[in-house]
């Protein structure tokens, strides 16, 4: 997984694991902009704590958190929805839990 290295403790210690995603077969690559661009870490780092972790570490699949539900809502504003509960029927499951129980990992295809 690439991502910025601010958002690296919440894919390892809360996404990975809510899908079940076996640690040993999980790597993290963090990679920031330069600040020349602008790019605040420290703003950035904090803003990841207060608008991502914390919610996901009460709501680990997304469902409940009304943070987490009006940032998806800003991020999709023509209603798309990806196919992959048809694509990928294996998927179906684990795409559409709510939790609040990890979901069970004898039922992930990995």
């Amino acid at each position: 997984m690439v991502s910025f290295t601010f958002k690296q403790r919440r894919f390892e210690t809360m996404h990975a694991p809510a899908l079940q995603w076996p640690a040993s077969r999980f790597h993290y690559v963090g990679v920031d902009p330069s600040p020349s661009t602008g790019f605040d870490l420290e703003a950035s780092t904090k803003g990841e704590l207060e608008n991502a972790a914390r919610p996901f570490e009460d709501d680990p699949y997304g469902c409940h958190s009304e943070i987490l539900q009006t940032k998806r809502k800003g991020r999709n504003p023509f209603s798309r929805t990806p196919p992959y509960r048809l694509t990928c029927p294996e998927l179906r499951p684990l795409l559409q839990y709510c939790g609040p129980k990890p979901f069970p990992k004898e039922e992930v295809p990995w």
